[in-house]
Protein backbone atom coordinates (compact mmCIF):
# COMPACT_ATOMS: atom_id res chain seq x y z
CA UNK A 1 0.00 0.00 0.00
CA UNK A 2 2.88 2.24 1.12
CA UNK A 3 4.61 1.99 -2.52
CA UNK A 4 0.98 2.57 -4.30
CA UNK A 5 0.45 5.85 -2.23
CA UNK A 6 4.28 6.89 -3.02
CA UNK A 7 3.42 6.32 -6.76
CA UNK A 8 0.02 8.73 -6.63
CA UNK A 9 1.74 11.31 -4.75
CA UNK A 10 4.88 11.66 -7.26
CA UNK A 11 2.09 11.59 -10.19
CA UNK A 12 0.55 14.51 -8.20
CA UNK A 13 3.52 16.31 -7.38
CA UNK A 14 5.14 16.12 -11.10
CA UNK A 15 1.98 17.96 -12.40
CA UNK A 16 1.57 20.03 -9.89
CA UNK A 17 5.13 21.24 -10.01
CA UNK A 18 4.20 22.32 -14.10
CA UNK A 19 1.64 24.74 -11.69
CA UNK A 20 4.85 27.11 -10.24
CA UNK A 21 8.16 27.67 -9.19
CA UNK A 22 7.44 29.84 -6.53
CA UNK A 23 5.35 28.22 -4.04
CA UNK A 24 6.36 25.34 -1.74
CA UNK A 25 3.32 22.82 -1.91
CA UNK A 26 3.40 19.26 0.13
CA UNK A 27 1.09 16.13 -1.12
CA UNK A 28 -0.09 13.76 1.52
CA UNK A 29 -3.03 10.96 1.34
CA UNK A 30 -6.28 11.63 3.35
CA UNK A 31 -8.65 8.39 3.01
CA UNK A 32 -10.73 6.66 0.37
CA UNK A 33 -14.07 8.15 -0.65
CA UNK A 34 -16.79 7.79 -3.17
CA UNK A 35 -15.09 9.96 -5.30
CA UNK A 36 -11.72 7.93 -5.39
CA UNK A 37 -8.17 7.96 -3.10
CA UNK A 38 -8.17 11.36 -1.77
CA UNK A 39 -5.20 13.49 -1.60
CA UNK A 40 -4.06 17.10 -0.73
CA UNK A 41 -1.85 19.13 -1.83
CA UNK A 42 -1.22 22.28 0.26
CA UNK A 43 0.47 25.39 -1.45
CA UNK A 44 2.17 28.10 0.65
CA UNK A 45 4.87 30.16 0.55
CA UNK A 46 6.83 30.73 4.05
CA UNK A 47 9.97 32.58 4.28
CA UNK A 48 12.64 32.47 6.96
CA UNK A 49 11.30 35.40 8.72
CA UNK A 50 7.93 33.97 8.96
CA UNK A 51 8.42 30.10 8.48
CA UNK A 52 4.51 29.71 9.45
CA UNK A 53 2.19 30.75 6.97
CA UNK A 54 -0.59 33.24 7.71
CA UNK A 55 -2.52 31.76 4.67
CA UNK A 56 -2.48 28.14 2.29
CA UNK A 57 -3.97 27.05 -0.50
CA UNK A 58 -5.30 23.05 -0.23
CA UNK A 59 -5.62 21.14 -3.70
CA UNK A 60 -7.81 17.99 -3.12
CA UNK A 61 -6.82 15.44 -6.02
CA UNK A 62 -9.04 11.98 -6.87
CA UNK A 63 -7.00 8.98 -8.30
CA UNK A 64 -10.17 6.19 -8.93
CA UNK A 65 -7.00 3.30 -8.94
CA UNK A 66 -3.83 2.78 -6.91
CA UNK A 67 -2.55 0.69 -8.63
CA UNK A 68 -2.84 2.52 -12.29
CA UNK A 69 -2.49 6.22 -11.05
CA UNK A 70 -2.70 8.14 -14.26
CA UNK A 71 -2.75 11.89 -15.13
CA UNK A 72 -6.12 11.07 -17.92
CA UNK A 73 -8.58 9.47 -14.77
CA UNK A 74 -6.88 12.02 -12.17
CA UNK A 75 -9.40 15.18 -11.32
CA UNK A 76 -8.89 17.86 -8.86
CA UNK A 77 -10.87 20.96 -7.03
CA UNK A 78 -9.79 23.68 -4.93
CA UNK A 79 -10.78 24.04 -1.60
CA UNK A 80 -14.18 25.89 -1.39
CA UNK A 81 -15.23 25.03 -4.27
CA UNK A 82 -17.75 22.42 -5.50
CA UNK A 83 -16.06 21.96 -9.53
CA UNK A 84 -14.26 19.31 -10.23
CA UNK A 85 -11.30 19.71 -12.80
CA UNK A 86 -10.10 17.23 -15.20
CA UNK A 87 -6.52 17.37 -16.19
CA UNK A 88 -6.91 17.78 -19.78
CA UNK A 89 -9.81 20.18 -19.52
CA UNK A 90 -8.89 23.05 -16.46
CA UNK A 91 -7.31 26.25 -16.19
CA UNK A 92 -4.13 27.17 -18.59
CA UNK A 93 -1.08 25.61 -16.60
CA UNK A 94 0.27 28.77 -17.16
CA UNK A 95 -2.47 30.62 -14.95
CA UNK A 96 -2.55 28.53 -12.28
CA UNK A 97 0.48 30.03 -10.52
CA UNK A 98 -1.73 33.67 -10.31
CA UNK A 99 -5.27 31.34 -9.23
CA UNK A 100 -2.98 30.21 -6.42
CA UNK A 101 -1.54 33.56 -5.60
CA UNK A 102 -5.01 34.97 -5.91
CA UNK A 103 -6.55 32.60 -3.72
CA UNK A 104 -3.61 32.97 -0.65
CA UNK A 105 -4.53 36.62 -1.11
CA UNK A 106 -7.73 36.78 -0.03
CA UNK A 107 -7.06 34.17 2.36
CA UNK A 108 -4.22 36.12 3.84
CA UNK A 109 -6.77 38.88 4.15
CA UNK A 110 -9.86 37.43 5.71
CA UNK A 111 -7.60 35.75 8.47
CA UNK A 112 -5.79 39.41 9.85
CA UNK A 113 -9.33 40.60 9.78
CA UNK A 114 -10.09 38.15 11.89
CA UNK A 115 -7.10 38.11 14.01
CA UNK A 116 -7.58 41.62 14.62
CA UNK A 117 -10.64 40.44 17.66
CA UNK A 118 -9.73 41.11 20.90
CA UNK A 119 -9.94 38.80 23.62
CA UNK A 120 -12.87 39.94 24.91
CA UNK A 121 -15.00 39.46 21.38
CA UNK A 122 -13.89 36.23 21.00
CA UNK A 123 -15.19 35.28 23.94
CA UNK A 124 -18.74 36.96 22.35
CA UNK A 125 -18.52 34.39 19.58
CA UNK A 126 -21.39 31.51 19.84
CA UNK A 127 -21.38 28.18 18.00
CA UNK A 128 -24.66 26.59 18.69
CA UNK A 129 -23.79 23.48 17.34
CA UNK A 130 -20.47 23.08 19.12
CA UNK A 131 -22.63 24.10 22.42
CA UNK A 132 -25.17 20.83 21.58
CA UNK A 133 -21.90 18.58 21.68
CA UNK A 134 -20.29 20.24 24.42
CA UNK A 135 -23.25 20.69 26.99
CA UNK A 136 -26.37 18.72 25.74
CA UNK A 137 -26.06 15.46 27.98
CA UNK A 138 -26.28 12.00 25.88
CA UNK A 139 -27.79 8.96 27.67
CA UNK A 140 -24.48 7.25 27.71
CA UNK A 141 -22.73 10.09 28.79
CA UNK A 142 -24.71 11.96 31.00
CA UNK A 143 -23.00 10.05 33.81
CA UNK A 144 -19.77 11.53 33.50
CA UNK A 145 -20.63 14.82 31.82
CA UNK A 146 -17.89 15.18 29.69
CA UNK A 147 -16.41 19.03 28.92
CA UNK A 148 -13.77 20.51 27.11
CA UNK A 149 -13.63 24.59 27.28
CA UNK A 150 -14.14 26.23 23.88
CA UNK A 151 -11.48 28.42 25.29
CA UNK A 152 -8.78 25.87 24.38
CA UNK A 153 -9.56 25.14 20.84
CA UNK A 154 -8.00 27.35 18.07
CA UNK A 155 -11.74 28.09 16.36
CA UNK A 156 -15.28 26.89 16.62
CA UNK A 157 -14.99 24.46 14.21
CA UNK A 158 -12.08 22.59 15.34
CA UNK A 159 -13.61 19.60 16.29
CA UNK A 160 -15.81 19.21 13.35
CA UNK A 161 -14.59 16.83 10.75
CA UNK A 162 -12.44 18.87 7.59
CA UNK A 163 -13.74 15.56 5.24
CA UNK A 164 -17.50 14.03 5.60
CA UNK A 165 -17.26 10.52 6.32
CA UNK A 166 -20.17 8.21 4.66
CA UNK A 167 -22.88 6.40 6.61
CA UNK A 168 -21.25 3.44 4.88
CA UNK A 169 -17.49 4.02 6.20
CA UNK A 170 -18.67 4.81 9.86
CA UNK A 171 -20.82 1.37 9.77
CA UNK A 172 -17.77 -0.34 8.82
CA UNK A 173 -15.63 1.53 11.44
CA UNK A 174 -18.28 0.34 13.74
CA UNK A 175 -18.59 -3.32 12.92
CA UNK A 176 -14.21 -3.18 13.26
CA UNK A 177 -13.97 -2.09 16.64
CA UNK A 178 -16.78 -4.61 17.66
CA UNK A 179 -15.44 -7.49 15.98
CA UNK A 180 -12.22 -6.37 17.75
CA UNK A 181 -13.41 -6.62 20.97
CA UNK A 182 -14.68 -9.91 20.54
CA UNK A 183 -11.68 -11.55 18.92
CA UNK A 184 -9.88 -9.45 22.41
CA UNK A 185 -13.20 -11.99 24.37
CA UNK A 186 -12.99 -14.89 22.67
CA UNK A 187 -8.56 -14.70 22.63
CA UNK A 188 -9.55 -14.79 26.62
CA UNK A 189 -12.12 -17.13 27.09
CA UNK A 190 -10.30 -20.20 25.65
CA UNK A 191 -13.00 -22.94 26.69
CA UNK A 192 -15.67 -21.04 24.34
CA UNK A 193 -17.48 -20.77 27.73
CA UNK A 194 -19.03 -17.24 26.96
CA UNK A 195 -17.72 -15.75 30.59
CA UNK A 196 -14.10 -15.09 32.00
CA UNK A 197 -12.79 -14.56 35.86
CA UNK A 198 -11.97 -11.23 37.40
CA UNK A 199 -8.04 -12.39 36.67
CA UNK A 200 -8.56 -12.88 33.13
CA UNK A 201 -10.13 -9.84 33.21
CA UNK A 202 -7.16 -8.08 34.25
CA UNK A 203 -5.41 -9.90 31.37
CA UNK A 204 -8.19 -9.15 28.37
CA UNK A 205 -7.75 -5.21 29.49
CA UNK A 206 -3.80 -5.55 28.71
CA UNK A 207 -4.65 -7.44 25.85
CA UNK A 208 -6.70 -4.14 24.57
CA UNK A 209 -3.50 -2.10 25.58
CA UNK A 210 -5.31 -0.77 28.84
CA UNK A 211 -2.46 -0.84 31.30
CA UNK A 212 -4.52 -0.43 34.97
CA UNK A 213 -3.06 -0.03 38.59
CA UNK A 214 -3.87 -2.08 41.04
CA UNK A 215 -6.65 -0.26 42.64
CA UNK A 216 -7.66 0.83 39.47
CA UNK A 217 -8.29 -2.39 37.59
CA UNK A 218 -10.20 -3.63 41.05
CA UNK A 219 -12.55 -0.66 40.94
CA UNK A 220 -13.08 -1.16 37.36
CA UNK A 221 -14.15 -5.05 37.91
CA UNK A 222 -16.47 -4.36 40.43
CA UNK A 223 -18.41 -2.16 38.13
CA UNK A 224 -18.68 -4.31 35.43
CA UNK A 225 -19.60 -7.45 37.74
CA UNK A 226 -23.41 -5.89 38.07
CA UNK A 227 -24.49 -9.36 39.64
CA UNK A 228 -22.02 -9.90 41.45
CA UNK A 229 -20.63 -13.64 40.54
CA UNK A 230 -17.35 -12.88 40.69
CA UNK A 231 -17.54 -13.59 36.44
CA UNK A 232 -17.82 -11.33 33.81
CA UNK A 233 -19.85 -12.14 30.96
CA UNK A 234 -19.47 -10.62 27.25
CA UNK A 235 -22.54 -8.48 27.87
CA UNK A 236 -20.92 -7.02 31.42
CA UNK A 237 -17.69 -5.72 29.72
CA UNK A 238 -18.92 -5.03 26.06
CA UNK A 239 -19.93 -1.28 27.13
CA UNK A 240 -16.89 -0.95 28.78
CA UNK A 241 -14.29 -2.53 26.56
CA UNK A 242 -15.68 -0.98 23.44
CA UNK A 243 -15.07 2.78 24.60
CA UNK A 244 -11.57 1.44 25.75
CA UNK A 245 -10.93 0.19 21.79
CA UNK A 246 -12.37 3.71 20.75
CA UNK A 247 -10.23 5.46 23.07
CA UNK A 248 -7.42 3.99 21.19
CA UNK A 249 -9.08 4.87 17.73
CA UNK A 250 -8.86 8.32 18.92
CA UNK A 251 -5.59 8.46 20.02
CA UNK A 252 -4.23 6.97 16.69
CA UNK A 253 -5.92 9.45 14.92
CA UNK A 254 -4.58 12.54 17.01
CA UNK A 255 -0.89 10.44 16.47
CA UNK A 256 -1.16 10.46 12.64
CA UNK A 257 -2.44 14.16 12.17
CA UNK A 258 0.62 14.96 14.26
CA UNK A 259 2.95 12.98 12.32
CA UNK A 260 1.58 14.40 9.36
CA UNK A 261 2.22 17.78 11.00
CA UNK A 262 5.99 17.29 11.75
CA UNK A 263 6.39 16.03 8.48
CA UNK A 264 5.14 19.34 7.25
CA UNK A 265 7.68 21.08 9.28
CA UNK A 266 10.21 18.92 8.45
CA UNK A 267 9.51 19.74 4.90
CA UNK A 268 9.78 23.43 5.65
CA UNK A 269 12.79 23.33 7.37
CA UNK A 270 14.16 21.62 4.68
CA UNK A 271 13.32 24.40 2.03
CA UNK A 272 14.02 27.11 4.10
CA UNK A 273 17.59 25.63 4.98
CA UNK A 274 18.64 24.48 0.81
CA UNK A 275 20.43 28.20 0.13
CA UNK A 276 21.24 29.42 3.58
CA UNK A 277 23.06 26.58 4.87
CA UNK A 278 24.71 25.70 1.89
CA UNK A 279 25.75 29.23 1.45
CA UNK A 280 27.59 29.07 5.02
CA UNK A 281 28.98 26.14 4.77
CA UNK A 282 31.25 27.59 1.55
CA UNK A 283 32.05 29.91 3.81
CA UNK A 284 33.07 28.01 6.28
CA UNK A 285 35.35 26.12 3.81
CA UNK A 286 36.63 28.94 2.56
CA UNK A 287 38.06 30.13 6.15
CA UNK A 288 39.30 26.82 7.30
CA UNK A 289 41.18 26.49 3.76
CA UNK A 290 43.05 29.94 5.34
CA UNK A 291 44.09 28.33 8.55
CA UNK A 292 45.09 25.29 7.30
CA UNK A 293 48.16 25.84 5.72
CA UNK A 294 49.76 22.75 5.55
CA UNK A 295 46.88 21.69 3.43
CA UNK A 296 45.84 18.86 5.10
CA UNK A 297 41.74 18.89 4.91
CA UNK A 298 41.56 19.16 8.59
CA UNK A 299 41.80 21.97 11.56
CA UNK A 300 42.08 21.94 15.42
CA UNK A 301 38.54 22.03 17.04
CA UNK A 302 38.96 24.91 18.54
CA UNK A 303 39.93 26.50 15.71
CA UNK A 304 36.62 25.72 13.50
CA UNK A 305 34.81 26.69 16.75
CA UNK A 306 36.27 30.17 16.44
CA UNK A 307 34.97 30.01 12.57
CA UNK A 308 31.58 29.01 13.27
CA UNK A 309 30.78 31.85 16.04
CA UNK A 310 32.16 34.28 13.40
CA UNK A 311 29.30 33.50 10.63
CA UNK A 312 26.88 34.48 13.41
CA UNK A 313 24.59 31.93 11.78
CA UNK A 314 24.87 29.47 14.80
CA UNK A 315 23.50 30.03 18.27
CA UNK A 316 25.78 29.02 21.41
CA UNK A 317 23.46 26.06 22.28
CA UNK A 318 23.99 24.98 18.40
CA UNK A 319 27.90 25.40 18.40
CA UNK A 320 27.97 23.82 21.80
CA UNK A 321 26.04 20.55 20.40
CA UNK A 322 28.02 20.43 17.18
CA UNK A 323 31.09 20.11 19.19
CA UNK A 324 29.88 17.80 21.07
CA UNK A 325 29.33 15.87 18.36
CA UNK A 326 32.78 16.60 16.38
CA UNK A 327 34.73 15.80 19.77
CA UNK A 328 38.17 17.68 20.15
CA UNK A 329 40.13 16.02 17.50
CA UNK A 330 41.11 18.34 14.35
CA UNK A 331 37.87 18.48 12.35
CA UNK A 332 38.21 17.75 8.48
CA UNK A 333 36.40 20.31 7.31
CA UNK A 334 35.47 19.17 4.33
CA UNK A 335 32.94 16.49 5.38
CA UNK A 336 31.70 18.20 8.48
CA UNK A 337 28.49 19.46 6.15
CA UNK A 338 26.58 16.58 7.38
CA UNK A 339 26.67 17.21 11.28
CA UNK A 340 25.79 20.88 10.58
CA UNK A 341 23.35 20.13 8.66
CA UNK A 342 21.34 17.75 11.13
CA UNK A 343 22.02 19.97 14.33
CA UNK A 344 20.35 23.16 12.32
CA UNK A 345 17.68 21.05 10.80
CA UNK A 346 16.58 19.30 13.72
CA UNK A 347 16.39 22.68 15.68
CA UNK A 348 14.80 24.44 13.01
CA UNK A 349 12.08 21.65 12.87
CA UNK A 350 11.61 21.84 17.22
CA UNK A 351 11.60 25.76 16.82
CA UNK A 352 8.66 25.18 13.86
CA UNK A 353 6.68 22.77 15.94
CA UNK A 354 7.17 24.65 18.79
CA UNK A 355 5.42 27.93 17.06
CA UNK A 356 2.75 25.72 15.98
CA UNK A 357 1.48 25.19 19.88
CA UNK A 358 -1.68 25.06 20.39
CA UNK A 359 -3.96 27.31 23.01
CA UNK A 360 -4.62 22.94 24.27
CA UNK A 361 -1.03 22.45 24.43
CA UNK A 362 -0.25 25.95 26.35
CA UNK A 363 -2.79 25.10 28.96
CA UNK A 364 -1.58 21.84 29.52
CA UNK A 365 2.05 22.71 30.08
CA UNK A 366 1.34 25.23 32.74
CA UNK A 367 -1.01 23.17 33.93
CA UNK A 368 1.47 20.96 34.74
CA UNK A 369 3.93 22.89 35.27
CA UNK A 370 2.62 23.28 38.84
CA UNK A 371 3.15 19.81 40.03
CA UNK A 372 6.85 20.16 38.97
CA UNK A 373 8.12 22.01 42.00
CA UNK A 374 11.25 21.17 41.22
CA UNK A 375 11.61 22.79 37.59
CA UNK A 376 12.97 19.78 36.19
CA UNK A 377 10.56 19.38 33.43
CA UNK A 378 9.72 15.86 34.65
CA UNK A 379 6.57 14.87 37.11
CA UNK A 380 5.28 11.55 38.44
CA UNK A 381 2.58 9.84 36.37
CA UNK A 382 0.06 9.98 38.95
CA UNK A 383 0.56 13.39 39.35
CA UNK A 384 0.10 13.83 36.00
CA UNK A 385 -3.06 12.10 36.13
CA UNK A 386 -4.50 13.76 39.36
CA UNK A 387 -3.93 16.94 37.83
CA UNK A 388 -6.08 16.46 34.48
CA UNK A 389 -8.83 14.62 36.57
CA UNK A 390 -9.02 17.99 39.01
CA UNK A 391 -9.00 20.20 35.66
CA UNK A 392 -11.91 22.27 35.77
CA UNK A 393 -11.82 22.79 31.69
CA UNK A 394 -11.48 18.91 30.52
CA UNK A 395 -13.58 16.98 31.98
CA UNK A 396 -12.86 13.36 30.62
CA UNK A 397 -14.67 9.89 31.32
CA UNK A 398 -12.57 7.18 33.48
CA UNK A 399 -12.36 5.19 29.98
CA UNK A 400 -10.46 8.07 28.54
CA UNK A 401 -8.34 8.87 31.49
CA UNK A 402 -7.22 5.10 31.67
CA UNK A 403 -6.90 4.86 28.03
CA UNK A 404 -4.61 8.27 28.59
CA UNK A 405 -2.45 7.00 31.56
CA UNK A 406 -1.77 3.81 29.55
CA UNK A 407 -0.45 5.86 26.33
CA UNK A 408 2.02 8.84 28.13
CA UNK A 409 5.43 7.59 27.98
CA UNK A 410 7.00 7.58 31.16
CA UNK A 411 10.43 6.25 32.60
CA UNK A 412 11.75 3.15 34.86
CA UNK A 413 11.07 5.24 37.59
CA UNK A 414 7.37 6.31 36.41
CA UNK A 415 8.72 10.02 35.29
CA UNK A 416 7.19 11.55 32.81
CA UNK A 417 8.21 14.11 30.76
CA UNK A 418 5.24 16.32 30.00
CA UNK A 419 6.87 19.19 27.74
CA UNK A 420 6.91 16.21 25.60
CA UNK A 421 4.19 14.79 25.62
CA UNK A 422 1.70 17.66 25.72
CA UNK A 423 1.04 18.29 22.46
CA UNK A 424 0.30 14.18 22.16
CA UNK A 425 -2.31 14.43 25.48
CA UNK A 426 -4.00 17.51 24.31
CA UNK A 427 -4.34 16.14 20.46
CA UNK A 428 -6.15 13.11 22.19
CA UNK A 429 -7.65 15.01 24.32
CA UNK A 430 -9.41 16.67 21.57
CA UNK A 431 -10.10 13.75 19.31
CA UNK A 432 -12.12 12.45 22.18
CA UNK A 433 -14.64 15.42 21.52
CA UNK A 434 -14.51 15.41 17.83
CA UNK A 435 -17.64 15.47 16.41
CA UNK A 436 -17.67 12.57 14.61
CA UNK A 437 -15.99 10.84 16.82
CA UNK A 438 -18.28 11.38 19.39
CA UNK A 439 -21.40 10.38 17.44
CA UNK A 440 -19.74 7.34 16.49
CA UNK A 441 -18.85 6.74 20.29
CA UNK A 442 -22.55 7.07 21.24
CA UNK A 443 -23.76 4.50 18.49
CA UNK A 444 -21.31 1.61 19.83
CA UNK A 445 -22.92 0.17 22.36
CA UNK A 446 -25.91 -0.75 19.91
CA UNK A 447 -23.76 -2.58 18.14
CA UNK A 448 -22.20 -5.14 20.48
CA UNK A 449 -24.22 -7.77 19.18
CA UNK A 450 -22.15 -10.61 17.19
CA UNK A 451 -24.12 -13.05 15.37
CA UNK A 452 -21.99 -14.55 12.95
CA UNK A 453 -18.97 -17.19 13.82
CA UNK A 454 -15.77 -15.11 13.51
CA UNK A 455 -12.41 -16.95 13.26
CA UNK A 456 -10.18 -16.96 16.12
CA UNK A 457 -7.07 -14.91 15.51
CA UNK A 458 -3.70 -15.30 17.31
CA UNK A 459 -3.11 -12.61 20.27
CA UNK A 460 -0.30 -10.99 17.86
CA UNK A 461 -3.04 -10.10 15.16
CA UNK A 462 -4.98 -8.92 17.50
CA UNK A 463 -2.50 -6.87 19.20
CA UNK A 464 -1.44 -5.40 15.87
CA UNK A 465 -4.69 -5.01 14.82
CA UNK A 466 -5.52 -2.34 17.98
CA UNK A 467 -2.21 -0.85 16.95
CA UNK A 468 -3.59 0.40 13.60
CA UNK A 469 -7.45 1.41 14.22
CA UNK A 470 -7.45 4.96 13.23
CA UNK A 471 -4.20 5.15 12.07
Amino acid sequence: MTDLLERSILLINNFVSQWTKKYLYYTSYIEETTSGHTFMTVFSLPTPSNPIPVATVKVYFYIPDLTDPSEKTMSFRFENDSLIHLVNRTIRISQMEKWIESILARKDRTCRIMFLGTEFEQTRIINKRMDEVLYEKQPEQEKENLIIQPELLEHDQELVNQFTITEEEKMREIKMLTELLYQCFRQIDKDDMGVISYEEGGQLFQLMGLHLGKHQLEDTLNRLDVSRTGILQFKDISSFGIETLHSIYCQNQALKELREKEEESRFEAQWMLSTDLRNVYKKIVEQCKIKDEDEIHSVPANIFQQILEEQQFFSEDEIKQIMEIIGSNPIEYLTSDKVLEETIFENLVKGLLEAQRSKMEMFLLEHFRRQDKDNTGFIKINELMVALKSCDKIKLSKVQLYSLQSYIKRNDKDMVNYKQEARKIGAIIKKFFNVDLMEQRSRLPQHTKIDAYIPLKMPEQIQEQIKKVGS
